[in-house]
């Protein structure tokens, strides 16, 4: 683990990032050493800055100790890094009076090999009673504070389901435990607003940057997602990842061949 760039797994018992989830943080797909689509999660990771007020960052320096670290996995085909931005410590209760020192914190896992099978079989998900609340502010931001994730992951576990789609309190379909949704509806593939609750993932942005795939952002409700021929979740891990099962509703190979092109869309993409 790396921690301002040097090796420690220590860190102040004071920071905010522990004391009140007052950061950012960003799971990476690392590839024989190299960052996959790390401009897509430093623009996430600045945006995120901005608008939690968070003093200067080295970004450069940040690159650097990211791509240093991703270098010491050069024999792994896959693996992941996560990096964490913390506000670090400094004023007292809630105020951030004080705090000029950007704690950067980057570790490295093995990959979920899991992740590879999901992307060739599909998954089976379920509708989750969790809900996520409203809160414009932190909209789209994949910061620290992650207890709502925490309570669905709980109730995944206790219905022995891998994933589920999840409703902000209005009934619309935000997104999965750790992944956004995708629905093929009408001709045409959509993804939730995240105008209020969600997180705006890396794979999503890649797959909506895409020139030859044409995606609109709206608020789908759970009428739409049955009526759907055909849906998937993706992340900056797991890729595209086909569901072949929703609750009661199966989807045959035809529909599914439909995700099947956008993976190998994708996937030229990245080459080029």
């Amino acid at each position: 683990m790396l921690i301002n760039g040097l090796e420690n797994n220590k860190i102040n018992a004071a920071d905010r990032g522990l004391a009140y989830g007052d950061g950012l943080f960003s799971t990476i797909k690392i590839e024989c050493g190299d960052v996959i689509d790390w401009p897509l999660h430093l623009d996430r990771l600045q945006q995120g800055a901005v608008r939690l007020f968070f003093p200067d960052i080295d970004w450069q320096q940040l690159q650097q100790e990211v791509f240093t670290a991703a270098s010491s996995v050069l024999e792994q085909p896959h693996y992941v890094l996560k990096l964490m931005l913390t506000r670090g410590s400094g004023g007292r209760g809630y105020s951030a009076e004080g705090c000029n020192d950007v704690q950067r914190i980057i570790s490295l896992s093995a990959f979920p090999d899991v992740y590879l099978q999901w992307q060739q079989q599909g998954i089976n998900i379920v509708q989750c009673a969790s809900q996520l609340g409203r809160n414009k502010q932190l909209a789209g931001l994949k910061s620290l504070a992650r207890l709502e994730q925490v309570f669905i992951k709980q109730e995944l576990a206790t219905l022995n389901a891998v994933e589920g789609l999840v409703c902000d309190e209005f009934g619309n379909v935000i997104e999965a435990c750790s992944a956004n949704v995708f629905i093929y509806l009408n001709d045409q593939w959509i993804t939730p607003k995240l105008d209020f609750c969600g997180v705006a993932g890396v794979m999503r942005a890649r797959i909506m940057k895409h020139s030859a795939i044409n995606v609109v952002e709206k608020e789908i409700s759970l009428e739409d997602v049955n009526q759907a021929s055909c849906l998937f979740l993706s992340n900056a891990l797991m890729g595209i990842v086909p569901v072949k099962q929703y609750q009661e509703k199966s989807y045959s190979q035809q529909q599914l061949q439909r995700i099947t092109e956008l993976q190998v869309i994708l996937k030229q993409g990245s080459q080029q």
